[in-house]
């Protein structure tokens, strides 16, 4: 028995060690996603947040594209991701460009995220 759970402290210990950036947790922070060609994915939480990247709660079983934006709804910051992992609603996503504030992008679509509400274009 304490053998067995020599192991088990080993493959944490290993598993945090794999983690590049140490992570911070969120509370109820909201969040919209978008593809990359501006078309509305859905609404989500954050969860997690860290140097590289966030983990993310979905509100609906959709699918998700491999790239992708993440609109912070409090920070009112965009980042460009890549999906990492996916299980169920959970997502994790790593930044191919890191949040910045959505006033420096001049892609109108992209902006369209920050209004309170998004409508897609017929």
């Amino acid at each position: 028995m304490f053998k067995g759970l020599c192991l088990n402290r080993q493959a944490t210990m290993d598993a945090v060690q794999k983690r590049l950036f140490p992570r911070r947790r969120t509370r109820l922070r909201p969040a919209k996603l978008a593809s990359l060609t501006n078309e509305y994915i859905c609404d989500c939480t954050t969860r997690d947040i860290s140097a590289g990247g966030l983990r993310i709660l979905l509100n609906e079983d959709i699918p998700l594209p491999k790239e992708f934006y993440v609109f912070d709804v409090n920070e009112r910051t965009i980042a460009e991701v890549r999906l990492s992992w996916r299980d169920g609603l959970e997502a994790g996503v790593a930044y191919l460009v890191p949040p910045a504030s959505i006033s420096f992008y001049e892609n109108t679509g992209v902006r369209r995220l920050a209004q309170r509400f998004y409508a897609v274009e017929d």
